[in-house]
């Protein structure tokens, strides 16, 4: 199958030919408005901008000014195309070059409304050796930019706009392909890599023990410190394998390259050093050598950093030039797992598409949000907030309990699981239970390579967990597969609203902010998203709030600060609160409304935020605004408030049941400022446990959730249903 997707399977194209299938590698092609290409010494990478056309789920309020009928739903459910911006990014080896460039051609060049961009500056989304995930800093500037390609590129970066080539080598992945095809016959750079993964080096390399023998401690060197590279193949009468042979070599280049950098760091004196080019590949090995290399002869003064889409460096900094017209800074790209390979695409057990002759693809998909994502100006120290609490490529234990959740989930026996819940929604398209399948192989797929490569797609937590899952399902076609839960348990947790509100009033001040909290805690409850509720809430249709309440776990709590809490209250009320909301249904209506209708009550501005999009029953911005519309018609207190805009409902800029609290819609951080919020309330066990837990705010802070999976309960120290409220006053408020 030729390049182009669509080009003759003749004998001719055979030879310079990708044998993938078009759709999974050069997707949205028709759509392509522009391109970006990197032509390298060894390998292509090519950037192109297309359309993309999905199915998003809207809401649409029916018209209630009509008599109603008993049974009427709240509001519709409709699924809408929408077409969204996406940027796609794929490699190859320049021996199909000549397909290549036909295929532009075809594509490209004699169509009127497409460019090509062909410069290139700086994108860095980075990580160390350890494949620790970092953000990038806002003071990143000044630093050292190393790009291993076939040869090697050193440019001294100091602003957006000013770089300086300082130096480089002939001596890079080129030289490791050209040396190791001659050593070893094998004509892949992957294969290659695989070799010397496998290989032990100090069978061809000559150490410093195997000079010095016992005297080395008195130069201030290790005896397993390569003094020569090669040096035992000289002296010594034996064939070598291909393996140990591909692990030398791999460590000279990968030194050398190490030392070259530490000499222009020190001679420019910078202390960050990132390393880009598709040489790196995500393989260990090269990123501990070149690690090792740097720590060995800077003493640890200068940091090696490595980029995780390393090889598109030339790629996105082409397109970027290119997209300079098109107002960049009006939006922000979020990347799409369901159509990016791993870090490491070189495994052939793991690749199911593994080719008989070209080398292996790589693809990096990122879609276009119509949104500026900015921090929540109430962080603490934007540069050192991590949203996740756990980083399960470092904790074995939460990696394997969380891996094995997301596939029971998948294919579990109940009727709650995300196959049966997709195809449930759309039970109205035959061909639904055929996407739902090729849904369930292409995160089951994920699930697997995250088991033997856990770094595969960058930070592996239960965010990014829960996102792949939203994206695969986007990407079949599933874009909210609990649309018709969420609508059923609005509709009957509104007809309790005033049942609950009429209650809580008739209660003394104190029973009352205790009634609001625990019921805020109970609502938390309802969460389709943990297999502990989502079974009880299938086989037991009658579980409902006072139920959920006799679940909780009694005080003292799992973490508890209530009693500071209530101390607080006795005091002046916030200004202004920012809420962000978990679940649709009980949550949301019966648990979070109450408790902000007594802010309300208490002179408090409230702000809720909900999701721009859906994710498993978490509510929407667009559901809330027809729940908050009901519930105003109900209660006069949200009534005024709203008309009065001390209620306001704004979206997150998120479709992920977990919460970054660094990329947050613009309008939201705006207005955060402007209402001079100082009290932040983050609910759920995916915004206040798996993410946020630690975060440091510079106001006030509630973070609240239900446990609602055994295994954590019982790690944090508690049981199922056990309670975290933890009340946070940032140390110079305390004073």
């Amino acid at each position: 199958m030729a390049l182009s997707g669509g080009a003759d399977r003749g004998s001719h194209s055979m030879d310079k030919s990708i044998t993938l299938p078009p759709d999974e590698i050069f997707r949205n092609l028709e759509n392509a408005k522009r391109f970006a290409i990197d032509i390298g010494g060894s390998l292509t990478k090519l950037a192109y901008y297309s359309t993309v056309q999905h199915k998003v789920a809207k809401v649409r309020s029916f018209d209630h000014s009509a008599k109603e009928t008993e049974g009427d739903p709240l509001y519709e459910i409709s699924v809408q195309e929408e077409i969204t911006a996406r940027l796609h990014f794929i490699k190859f080896e320049n021996a199909y070059i000549e397909t290549c460039l036909d295929f532009i051609k075809d594509h490209l060049v004699n169509t009127e409304t497409k460019v090509i961009k062909a410069t290139a500056f700086v994108y860095a989304k980075h990580a160390d050796s350890e494949f620790r995930f970092q953000n990038t800093h806002p003071d990143i500037f000044p630093y050292l930019l190393i790009n291993i390609g076939s040869g090697v590129s050193i440019v001294k970066v100091e602003a957006e706009d000013k770089f300086e080539r300082i130096g480089g080598s002939s001596i890079g992945g080129g030289t490791f392909w050209g040396l190791g095809a001659l050593l070893t016959k094998t004509k892949r750079f992957d294969e290659l890599l695989q070799l010397a993964s496998k290989g032990q080096h100090t069978n061809v390399d000559m150490l410093v023990k195997d000079i010095y023998g016992g005297a080395y401690g008195s130069l201030g060197l290790t005896g397993d410190l390569i003094a020569s590279s090669f040096g035992k193949s000289a002296t010594t009468d034996k064939e070598f394998s291909k393996e140990d042979m591909a692990k030398s070599l791999l460590h000279m280049i990968s030194n050398d390259i190490g030392q070259l950098a530490c000499l222009y760091a020190k001679l420019h004196n910078l202390t960050r050093v990132y390393f880009g080019g598709f040489f790196i590949r995500g393989h260990p090995v090269t990123m501990h050598t070149i690690t090792y290399s740097i720590n060995f002869f800077t003493k640890g003064e200068v940091q090696a950093l490595f980029l995780r889409h390393e090889g598109y460096l030339g790629a996105i900094g082409a397109f970027l030039k290119g997209a300079e017209e098109d107002n960049p800074n009006q939006y922000s790209w979020g990347e799409n797992y369901a159509g990016s390979s791993g870090l490491m695409s070189v495994s052939p057990e793991l690749n199911p598409v593994q080719r008989a002759r070209s080398g292996t693809f790589d693809m990096l998909e990122m879609d276009r949000l119509e949104r500026q994502l900015v921090n929540l100006p109430l962080l603490q120290d934007p540069t050192s907030y991590i949203p996740d609490t756990v980083d399960l490529t470092e904790d074995a234990l939460a990696r394997e309990h969380w891996l094995y959740c997301f596939e029971e989930a998948l294919d579990g026996s109940t009727g709650s699981t995300v196959v049966k819940r997709a195809i449930a929604s759309q039970k109205d398209q035959p061909e639904a239970v055929e996407r739902a399948e090729k849904f369930r192989q292409k995160y089951r797929h994920k699930l697997q390579t995250l088991r033997h490569q856990p770094f595969a797609y960058g930070s592996l937590t239960v965010r990014s967990l829960l996102d792949t899952r939203e994206h695969c399902l986007n990407e079949f076609n599933f874009p909210d597969p609990y649309s018709k839960i969420k609508q059923k348990e609005n509709d009957m947790a509104l007809k309790y609203y005033l049942r609950v509100v009429k209650s809580v009033e008739e209660l003394s001040w104190e029973q009352r902010q205790f009634t609001l909290a625990k019921g805020l805690l109970a609502g938390n409850v309802f969460d389709w998203g943990a297999k502990a509720v989502s079974d009880v809430l299938e086989s037991d249709p009658e579980f409902g709030f006072e139920q959920a309440k006799q679940q909780l776990q009694e005080r003292p709590w799992l973490v508890d600060a209530y009693n500071q809490w209530i101390e607080r209250l006795k005091g002046p009320p916030h200004k202004c609160a920012l809420f962000f909301v978990d679940n649709s249904g009980i949550d949301i209506i019966l648990g979070v409304f109450p408790f902000i209708r007594e802010l309300l009550i208490r002179g408090t501005e409230v702000v809720l935020a909900s999701n721009s999009g859906p994710a498993l029953n978490d509510v929407t911005n667009s559901e809330l605004q027809i729940l908050t519309e009901r519930i105003a018609a109900m209660d006069p207190v949200i009534h005024t408030a709203l008309k009065e805009d001390r209620l306001a409902l704004v979206q997150n800029g998120s479709s992920s049941p977990c919460l970054d609290l660094s990329r947050l819609d613009k309008v939201l951080a705006t207005v955060v400022r402007e209402r001079g919020t100082d009290l932040v309330i983050i609910e759920g066990m995916g915004r206040a446990i798996h993410t946020n837990y630690y975060a440091m705010l510079s106001c006030e802070s509630l973070k609240l959730a239900v446990i609602k999976n055994s295994w954590l309960a019982e790690r944090l120290g508690g049981k199922l249903f056990s309670v975290v409220f933890k009340y946070e006053v940032p140390s110079k408020a305390q004073g």
